[in-house]
This record gives C-alpha cells, structure tokens and sequence, in this order.
C-alpha cells in the first residue's frame, strides 16, 4: 500500500489516504489498497471492529485525480466513465454495508468525490477548518457514487438539491447545523476525537450495531409494516448472539458489559442461574 496507511489498535482500524502531491486525491490504485485494507479488517484475527477514514496532512481528500482522466476524444470519456464506475460505486457501496461501523474524521477539505466518501461513513467529526465541497457541476460533470443519495438523506432534499445545483462550499459550522456532521472539533483533535468515538463503537454489541445499521439505511425504502417486520428479524439474530443477555446482566450487576465474548456470557449466565436464554430476558 502506497498512498494508504492502516493501523490497528484499541478494536479500532484507522485508514490514512496519504498521496499528498495531489492532494489524496483517489485513482484506482488507492481505492484498490482501501479494498485491500478492509478485506484484512475483515478477517477475524484482525481486532477490528470500527474502521476510521482519514486523510494526511491538511487536506481529507481532494476527489478524484483528474490527471488519471482521458476526456481528448468521446470514446476515451466513456472509457474513463467505466473505469471509475468499476472502482468507486463498489468502494461506496462496500463501506455503506461494511461488517462495521465506518467513521469519517475529515480533517480538511472534503472535494468532488473526497466528499462523495465521506458521506458513504456512519458518522463524520469535522475539523473546525474543515469544509464540504460538491464541485461536480462546476466540472460539467454529474454528482455520482451516491453523493446525491447521501447527501439528500442526510440534510433533506431542498439543502441538498440547492447545495448541489449551486455547487455551493459546506463549512464546517454549517455541516454541524444541517446534521451533516456529527461533531467539529479543533483540526489537532479531529481524528483522536473520531478514534474515541470508534472505540465506544468497537466495545459495543457487533451484531446489534449491525443490524440496527442494516435497518437505517433501508427506512427510507420500505413501509411501516416491512420496516417492522425487518425489525423483529434483526431481533431474532440479535437474541441468538447472546449480547442482549450480556447486556442486561450488566445493567442490573451495575458494570460495562462485555460485549466481545457474549456467547460465554451467556453460558455463564445460564450456569449461575439454571435458567435458559428465554427466562434471562
């Protein structure tokens, strides 16, 4: 991994795109090396349970590197087309439904397609310098891999439609405002801020976690009924991990619960008990 740095620590896996000659701007080697980092994430041996997306430097990402793109002839424009197709609507839709939480530490300028990433996170900590920039239309070009999506489910489609058409620069007060944001901090803290926020994630109830993640992002798709029926599935599977019962033994023993061993927890509930899962719930 050339323009990607990955650490490991704490349950929490901090991605650092590092191309600063060009601003961390992304081509297809470096959505390939993120690809590459989250496959080993992935992997149980890794100890991750919370990815965090950061940028080196002063800058979050600049977009995409224009210099990798060929417009000289109508051909060569829809060769580019489908190249960055290939790469980047996978990348975002791989992070949107990733194993786990994805955190955005946006530690400067969010440009083009830098933003479009940012927004494909859980939850984004903005630098108090930090801004949002949509600059897709003053390229001529479409706003693409899900940043009109995001971008409308997160500030409402009036802001975004307005925000988008204008090309207009999101600062970070205004990204805080509108709920694009979740917390802006000072630039020196944005990404210790953000590794914070990922641990209380990574402690947390995987299973659950994902689930309720899984049902955010699909509420906006489905009616009442089926929202709640996908609810009482999400339920089940929650209840055959065993978190919840790790759970309410740690309230009412007046402790943090334990929440990366719950199938234990649950042996040990049972043991002390005699009870079965049902009756501990």
């Amino acid at each position: 991994m050339n323009a990607l740095d990955m650490d490991i620590a704490d349950g929490v896996a901090t991605l650092t795109l590092r191309n600063p000659d060009v601003c961390n701007a992304l081509d297809g080697a470096i959505i390939r090396d993120v690809n590459l980092a989250l496959d080993r994430i992935q992997r149980a041996d890794s100890g991750a349970r919370a990815v965090v997306i950061t940028g080196f430097g002063e800058v979050f990402c600049s977009g995409l590197d224009l210099r990798s793109v060929d417009l000289s002839t109508i051909e060569a424009r829809q060769r580019a087309h489908v190249q960055v197709r290939r790469f980047m609507d996978p990348l975002i839709l791989r992070l949107s439904e990733f194993r786990f939480p994805v955190l955005a530490a946006v530690n400067g300028a969010a440009v083009g397609g830098g933003m479009t990433l940012a927004l494909a996170a859980d939850i984004i900590v903005a630098a108090d310098s930090a801004f949002f920039a949509p600059s897709f239309i003053k390229l001529g070009f479409v706003p693409d891999s899900g940043s009109i999506y995001h971008l409308a489910r997160r500030i409402g489609g009036g802001r975004s439609l307005s925000t988008l058409l204008l090309a207009e620069r999101i600062d970070a007060a205004v990204a805080l405002d509108w709920g694009l944001a979740y917390a802006v901090v000072p630039a020196a803290e944005v990404v210790a801020r953000t590794q914070a926020i990922a641990r209380q994630l990574a402690a947390g109830p995987t299973r659950a976690i994902a689930k309720l993640r899984a049902l955010h992002a699909s509420a906006f798709n489905t009616s009442l009924r089926e929202h709640l029926q996908a609810e009482r599935l999400a339920h089940e599977d929650s209840l055959e991990s065993g978190e919840p019962v790790e759970g309410v033994r740690a309230f009412f023993e007046k402790r943090d619960p334990d929440f990366q061993s719950p199938c234990a927890a649950v042996e040990r509930a049972a043991e002390g008990s005699g009870a079965g899962r049902k009756d501990l719930l």
